[in-house]
């Protein structure tokens, strides 16, 4: 399976979107990096992993701030994929890649990303779509104050 972002991912959400696709390159690269040296696979894993942590962080903030109902549950499955990510890295830091590592990275942490983009960020998505139409009870209180 190819490392790339497909149309088929859009949530219609600008923010999260872009950093879909993002991800989906980053991912590439640091597959791409572990034919290379050391410090290539260091690097492109130390871009892979800010950008996984960054998105979630900015996922998270929007989560929080909007009151999504599953937040939890989508924070764990953040939580899982960078504990493994974190991982990973470890890893290549210690010693040389190997094919599990060119498998997850070029197979399985993209199979990861997608299935979490249907499952979780697309329920969220249309929550926050929802939610626009229908403010949160105390929103329309102070919307009606002000």
């Amino acid at each position: 399976m190819a490392i790339e972002w497909t149309p088929d991912l859009t949530l219609n959400h600008p923010g999260l979107d872009t950093d879909h696709v993002e991800l989906f390159r980053k991912l590439a690269a640091a597959g791409a990096a572990l034919s290379c040296s050391p410090s290539a696979v260091d690097e492109a894993m130390a871009v892979l992993c800010d950008a996984f942590l960054a998105h979630t962080a900015r996922e998270d903030a929007l989560m929080t701030g909007t009151g999504y109902p599953e937040r939890e549950a989508h924070r764990a499955a953040h939580d899982f994929f960078l504990a493994a990510l974190a991982q990973l890295r470890a890893a290549l830091a210690r010693r040389a890649p190997t094919a599990d590592d060119d498998d997850w990275l070029r197979t399985r942490a993209p199979e990861w990303l997608r299935f979490h983009v249907r499952v979780n960020d697309a329920p969220l998505v249309a929550w926050l779509f929802r939610r626009r139409e229908r403010p949160l009870p105390e929103e329309g209180v102070a919307r009606r104050r002000s």
